[in-house]
């Protein structure tokens, strides 16, 4: 099967979906405590160190949909409509989910080991990474095909990744190393899921190959299982819990 790049662009409907979830949690935290207050966050599956050390590994995946402070879910959700709906217009609707989720829990993962004792966090950013990167990939494999205009695309889309981790390093509140986890895992990703046989067609007539292959979705998600679950033994085994005083 072929997607020709002149057919009418997939509708992002798990965009949407996700960013309505994330909306929906924000109220429920607003309503049972506070999105700024570290207790109700830990309450709702925040990344804590301490307790994901202690088993608690699901909150790799929902501090995924949790943010702090309205202007946290402001910003995280416009860029997920701008950059999520972006990739799943380009990569179809299973991928892009597989993407979201196997970025964003790297993501989590490498805020985990990073992460300072009584501290929490939370938010969609380290996914939204993943899916920017995975753009980033996406227009390097075919900058050809897309000529001057994907170039210029891809270069905006390196500048701009540039920019965030760049302003991730100048505020200590941004948890960086999710969105550095996040980006590595999205432009692996990407290439992984947007790669394919050099084509002698010519470039008017480009079409990309379907890249919704069956036959990849599997392997990226044992890769990206096999990567969680020794980037966790090398956080546990670095973890010291005796000079951990838990906050709840």
């Amino acid at each position: 099967m072929r997607l020709n790049i002149t057919a009418p662009p997939r509708q992002p409907v798990f965009v949407y979906s996700i960013a309505s979830i994330n909306v929906i949690l924000w109220i429920l935290l607003e309503v049972y405590g506070n999105s700024t207050n570290p207790s109700s966050l830990r309450k709702f599956g925040a990344i804590d160190s301490y307790l994901i050390w202690s088993g608690e590994y699901w909150r790799l995946v929902s501090a995924i949909f949790l943010h702090v402070g309205a202007s946290h879910l402001a910003i995280n959700s416009i860029s997920l409509v701008i950059m999520g709906g972006l990739t799943e217009r380009l990569y179809g609707h299973r991928n892009f989910i597989s993407i979201f989720l196997v970025t964003g829990v790297i993501g989590s993962t490498v805020s985990y080991i990073n992460i300072e004792n009584g501290v929490v966090a939370a938010g969609a950013s380290g996914a939204i990474f993943g899916c920017l990167g995975s753009l980033v990939s996406f227009f390097y494999i075919r900058k050809k095909a897309f000529g001057k205009s994907g170039k210029q695309t891809l270069n905006g889309l390196i500048i701009l990744a540039l920019v965030n981790l760049a302003f991730g390093f100048v505020f200590p509140a941004v948890d960086n190393w999710a969105h550095i986890g996040g980006f590595i895992a999205g432009l692996s990703s990407g290439y992984f899921l947007a790669h394919h046989p050099r084509t002698t067609q010519p470039s008017h007539r480009f079409k990309i190959p379907d890249i919704g292959q069956k036959v990849r979705l599997p392997l990226l998600i044992f890769f990206a299982v096999s990567i969680t679950i020794s980037v966790l033994a090398i956080g546990n085994a670095m973890y010291e819990p005796t000079k951990v005083f838990p906050i709840f």
